[in-house]
C-alpha cells in the first residue's frame, strides 16, 4: 500500500512525524505537506502565482528527524492537488492528513485545512482520512499515546475497501489520564455553532482589531454527536461526502420556480 501523508500544521509538525511513523507499519509513506502552519486555511487552493516546493525534514517533538518530504509553499489542498498530479511520487492508493495538533469535530471540520486536505484526496477519487488529536488548554500533547490509539484504528481503516468519494474523520480524544481512549464510537457531526469569543486590541496605527479565542467552545452538545461524545473521552469516526446537496429540498425549489415561470 502507498499512502500519501499530508496536513495543514506544516511537514516539521510533531503530529506529522507520530503519524508517519505508525503508518510506515502499513504500507509506504510519502510525505508532501505545507512548508509552514496552514491552520484554519479551509479549502483554499493557489491559482494566481507559483507554488514552489523543496525537501524538509519530518521530525519529532523531541526534534529527532525520522526522514524527508516535500514541502509545499501553499495550503494543505495544494499539497494534495500537487502531490497527487505533478511530483511523480505515485499512484497512491490512499491519502492520509494529519495527526492535526487540535480536535476537527463539529462546524470546525468546514474551517479546517486537516480536512480539506483529505476531501481534496477525495475529490480526485482516492480514499481518504483527516486525523486529529484533542488537545486541552492546560494539557499535555501526548503524541506517543495518541497514534498508539489510533494505529490499530487505521490499520482496521485500510484494510477495509474504502468509499473513494467519501472521506473519514477520526478524532482521537485528550489523553491526560489514560493512554486510550473510552472506546471508539462512529457519530454524525455536530451543528452546534461555536461560542466565538474575540478580544478587541489596538494595532500600531491605532486600529481597533479582533483576535479570536484559541478555545473549542461550542454552544450546544448534541447527545451522542462528535463533540459530545469527544469531549466524553471516546475517539470518534464520522464518514463526510462530497456531495453537499440538500437532496429533500430540489423538489420544493424545483416547484418554487416552476410556479414562479408560470406567473411571469
Amino acid at each position: 500500500m502507498k499512502i500519501l501523508l499530508t496536513n495543514d500544521d506544516g511537514i516539521g509538525a510533531p503530529g506529522l512525524a507520530a503519524l508517519y511513523e505508525a503508518l510506515l507499519d502499513l504500507g509506504e509513506v510519502v510525505v508532501v505537506a505545507p512548508s509552514t502552519v496552514q491552520s484554519a486555511t479551509s479549502h483554499a487552493v493557489t491559482f494566481h502565482r507559483p507554488v514552489p516546493t523543496w525537501t524538509g525534514d519530518i521530525r519529532t517533538h523531541c526534534g529527532r528527524t525520522l526522514g524527508q518530504g516535500v514541502a509545499v509553499e501553499g495550503w494543505p489542498a495544494d499539497c494534495v492537488k500537487i502531490g497527487l498530479s505533478s511530483l511523480n511520487l505515485g499512484p497512491f492508493d490512499v491519502v492520509v492528513s494529519g495527526m492535526n495538533a487540535g480536535a476537527n469535530v463539529g462546524v470546525n471540520v468546514l474551517y479546517s485545512g486537516t480536512v480539506a486536505a483529505a476531501r481534496e484526496a477525495a475529490i480526485f477519487g482516492l480514499p481518504a482520512l483527516a486525523v486529529s488529536l484533542h488537545i486541552g488548554q492546560f494539557s499535555r500533547t501526548r503524541w506517543r499515546h495518541a497514534t498508539d490509539a489510533v494505529k490499530p484504528i487505521l490499520g482496521q481503516l485500510l484494510r477495509h475497501k474504502l468509499d473513494p468519494h467519501t472521506l473519514l474523520n477520526l478524532n482521537v480524544p485528550i489523553l491526560d489520564d489514560a493512554d486510550q481512549p473510552r472506546g471508539w464510537r462512529v457519530a454524525p457531526l455536530s451543528s452546534s455553532p461555536l461560542a466565538d469569543l474575540y478580544h478587541a486590541e489596538q494595532d500600531a496605527e491605532g486600529r481597533r482589531c479582533f483576535r479570536a479565542d484559541s478555545g473549542m467552545r461550542f454552544r450546544h452538545m448534541p447527545p451522542d454527536s462528535d463533540v459530545s461524545l469527544l469531549f466524553e473521552g471516546f475517539g470518534t469516526l464520522t464518514p463526510l461526502r462530497l456531495d453537499t446537496t440538500d437532496v429533500q429540498q430540489l423538489q420544493r425549489w424545483e416547484s418554487a420556480l416552476a410556479a414562479e415561470s408560470v406567473t411571469s
